[in-house]
């Protein structure tokens, strides 16, 4: 695997056969606890018993713990029971629809021509991504490590960040990669770099990295409360205007997203749907956006 991950070829010697095959593709290992289970005392590479210049050419380490949580774990087993009873012979159409199937799920088909699309006509560029902010980062990286006698960085690490960067700008078929990607990609290895770290450690690390490892959370707060602010500023000019203040405030889409745009988020979709939209009293019609008055 050392040299399939180094030099993309596998050597072959084998029954009078000498030779290298291409080994260009992505790869998923998994590994096993030496001791039967994960010790967060210990390091990630004490507890997989696998070399740091192996674990060096991941791009992300993801940690898969088996803790106890009542809730998940009853989902487990209605989804194992579930199955069982649905791969029967015998059982009926009702009996093999899961709550997923009735879902609106993207067919297959058109899934693997979107990637297959993705992959052969996107080429996301660099320019203009900020360099600064990926360099520092490595160099608090590569204290942390020391530090802390972790996982190793190294400057593959900054080649992971500018990989998933890109492949977060193709899944949208972009063809520059803006900030957001940037900034989802630098979450992703930070978090693979905290859940490596000794139980001990964890907490100095991730408030560290805090400013970083929040992407993408805190949105929805921060879309509420500028959205508050331009339906504010919309009554008092309205009131202004008509000489008393409107039933409802509009607020159009458009405004919204070059303000949430100013900041950093370009993707509206999901503050449209969650809790904080709808419990400030917000609703969407068409190009607006709608809130009573009297909640201002």
């Amino acid at each position: 695997i050392h040299e399939a991950m180094e030099q993309q070829s596998i050597s072959v010697s084998k029954a009078g056969i000498v030779t290298s095959l291409q080994a260009r593709c992505a790869v998923i290992a998994a590994a096993n606890p030496i001791r039967g289970k994960y010790q967060p005392s210990l390091t990630f590479s004490q507890n997989v018993d696998l070399t740091e210049p192996i674990l060096s050419r991941f791009d992300v380490l993801c940690v898969v713990k088996d803790t106890v949580n009542a809730e998940r774990d009853e989902r487990l087993a209605e989804f194992v029971v579930g199955s069982h009873m649905r791969s029967h012979p015998n059982a009926s159409e009702l009996e093999q629809t899961t709550e997923q199937d009735k879902r609106d799920l993207v067919p297959q088909e058109l899934l693997r021509k979107y990637i297959l699309y993705a992959r052969q006509h996107v080429r996301p560029r660099l320019d203009g991504m900020n360099q600064r902010k990926i360099s520092d980062l490595y160099a608090k990286l590569r204290a942390q490590s020391r530090a802390t006698n972790s996982v190793p960085v190294t400057p593959r690490h900054v080649e992971s960040i500018l990989r998933m960067a890109e492949a977060h700008a193709r899944m949208h078929l972009r063809g520059t990669v803006r900030e957001d990607d940037v900034n989802m990609a630098v979450r992703v290895v930070l978090q693979s770099f905290v859940d490596t770290q000794k139980f001990s450690v964890v907490k100095t690390v991730r408030q560290a990295f805090k400013k970083f490892l929040s992407f993408g959370k805190d949105d929805n707060d921060l879309l509420c409360h500028i959205l508050t602010d331009l339906a504010r500023v919309e009554a008092q000019y309205q009131e202004k205007a008509q000489g008393h203040r409107p039933d409802l405030v509009e607020v159009d889409v458009k405004e919204f997203r070059q303000k949430a745009e100013d900041v950093g988020v370009y993707d509206l979709s999901d503050f449209f749907e969650s809790d904080p939209f709808h419990s400030q009293g917000f609703a969407r019609e068409g190009d607006k956006i709608v809130r009573s008055s009297d909640d201002l």
